[in-house]
Order: structure tokens, then C-alpha cells, then sequence
């Protein structure tokens, strides 16, 4: 029988897989939203992601869900995946990447709290020191302390807030939902959003654009699924710290495709990032007094 800290343990592992998929993708995109707007990009790779989820749905003897409000839960976390993506392009326009990039990372700290007062999980405080430190450890990478405060930074903020309701949100869907029907009705709610808003902004692309959205596709696509199968397998204010194993894999990534690479701040950064994925686990299982 899988007991609670295995249970954990496989919902990190697939948060971490999730993340280097989805920071992957990320890295692709970046190249790719100079040649067209990121309202038709959001679009045309959710219809690709559209199709490749429902080909899953029918190669595992799953219906393909149609949205209805009997179950609004699923509405509701397509709405805050499309309120996240949007926020978070959006507010990239007008903040540098680095701060956008810290503030819209406090993401796993507001999940923790969402954790402790919707769902009523049990908190310590070794729990709380492993959300601090990572974080600590996205300041010193991204190092966002020499920008002047501006009401756009409220952008961020809210992506962060959005993605940690879109986790939230994910624990009151019924658990006979399949991963992949959940994924794929969040897809559809994205993909109707931005299609509205890209009927403004259509412009043709050619073959590099389309092999691009078609792995970034691929790439989501695989990460969608893991990381609503880890938000129900495993304790939320648990998983939370995962989240920043993105960050590793954005230095890696930049380094490969830009030769971007670690100044001091940063190895520091990416070491706490690591450690506080290690405190997490390291103290899982044990009962320990509220934080």
C-alpha cells in the first residue's frame, strides 16, 4: 500500500518533470514571439495541444470531456490558467524579465497558504523554510532589487496568484475526472479566451513557426497532465517548493541555447533552490509542530 510519503515523493518527481518540460518550452517560445503576437501563439499551440490530449483521451479508453457548469470546478481552472498565461505576457512587455520573473515565483508560497487556509492542510515550519529559501534562492538569481516600484508589478503578482488558484482549484474537481479530461478542458477554455483576442492581432507564419508551436505543444502537453496528478497525489503545502526546480532548468537551458551562464549569486541561487527541495523531503512524514 503507497502510504502519504510516497505518495509526496511521486507528486515531486512529477512536478520536477513538469517543470523541465515546461521551462523547455518556455526557452523555445522566447525565440519564437518576435515573429508573432502572443495572443495567436497562446492560440494556435492550444489547438495543437487540443488535438494531441484528445488523441491521448481515445488511446486510453477516455471520453473527450465537453465543458459543462455541473462541474465548474473545471471552468474555473481554465480560467485561471487563461487569466496566468495572459497576466504573464501581458506584464513581460512593460517588466524587465527578471523581476516579472521573481515576483510571478512567489507562486509557491501563495499555493501554501491557499494550502493551509482552503484546504486545511497541515503546515510546519520546516515546510515554511523550504518556501523561503527557495524563494531566496529566485532572488538571487533573477536579483530584481534594482527596479523601481511601479504599479505594473501588480502583473506578476498576479500571475502568481492566478497559478496558485489554478492549483487550489484543481483539488475540488471530482476525483473520477481523468488528468488528461481535466488538462484538456483547461486547454479549451485558454484556447477559446485567446482566440477571441488573437482575431485582432492574426498574422500569417511560416514552416519554422509551426514546427516551433508544434514542440512546444508536445512539450506542455506531457507537463499538463503530471501536474494535475501531482497536485491530487501529494499534499499541496508538500509540492509547493518543486515548483522553483524550474529555475535549474532555465540556467541550463540558457546557457545551452544563449551561453548564458552562473555568476556567484546564482550557483547560491540554484543551490537553495535545491536544498529547500531536499528539507521538504528530508522531513515528509514526520509529525512535526504547526509553523
Amino acid at each position: 500500500m503507497i502510504g502519504p510519503t510516497q505518495d509526496n515523493a511521486r507528486a515531486a518527481g512529477a512536478v520536477v518533470l513538469a517543470m523541465a518540460a515546461v521551462t523547455a518550452s518556455d526557452a523555445l517560445v522566447k525565440g519564437l514571439l518576435n515573429e508573432i503576437a502572443p495572443s495567436q501563439f497562446i492560440f494556435v499551440r492550444a489547438l495543437v495541444i487540443l488535438v494531441i490530449l484528445g488523441t491521448a483521451l481515445i488511446f486510453n479508453n477516455q471520453r473527450i470531456p465537453v465543458p459543462s457548469f455541473k462541474q465548474p470546478w473545471l471552468l474555473v481552472r481554465g480560467g485561471c490558467e487563461l487569466m496566468s498565461t495572459g497576466l504573464w505576457l501581458f506584464g513581460l512587455q512593460f517588466i524587465a524579465l527578471p523581476t516579472a520573473a521573481a515576483l510571478a515565483w512567489t507562486s509557491p508560497i501563495m499555493v501554501t497558504l491557499l494550502g493551509i487556509i482552503l484546504l486545511r492542510e497541515t503546515n510546519s515550519l520546516w515546510r515554511w523554510m523550504s518556501v523561503l529559501i527557495g524563494f531566496a534562492g529566485v532572488l538571487c538569481i533573477t536579483r530584481p532589487w534594482g527596479t523601481e516600484w511601479s504599479v505594473l508589478l501588480i502583473l506578476p503578482l498576479a500571475t502568481a496568484a492566478a497559478s496558485a488558484l489554478r492549483e487550489i482549484s484543481t483539488r475540488f474537481i471530482e476525483p473520477s475526472a481523468h488528468p488528461l479530461q481535466i488538462a484538456f478542458i483547461t486547454v479549451l477554455v485558454v484556447a477559446t479566451g485567446a482566440g477571441i483576442v488573437s482575431i485582432f492581432e492574426w498574422q500569417s507564419f511560416g514552416w519554422k513557426m509551426t514546427a516551433g508551436i508544434l514542440v512546444s505543444a508536445l512539450l506542455v502537453s506531457a507537463a499538463f497532465p503530471l501536474m494535475i496528478m501531482a497536485v491530487r497525489l501529494g499534499e499541496i503545502t508538500f509540492i509547493a517548493p518543486f515548483f522553483f526546480s524550474a529555475i535549474p532548468f532555465a540556467v541550463i537551458l540558457g546557457y545551452l541555447f544563449w551561453g548564458d551562464t552562473l555568476d556567484g549569486p546564482a550557483t547560491l541561487g540554484v543551490v537553495a533552490i535545491i536544498t529547500a527541495g531536499w528539507l521538504t523531503a528530508r522531513k515528509a512524514g514526520r509529525p512535526t509542530s504547526p509553523g
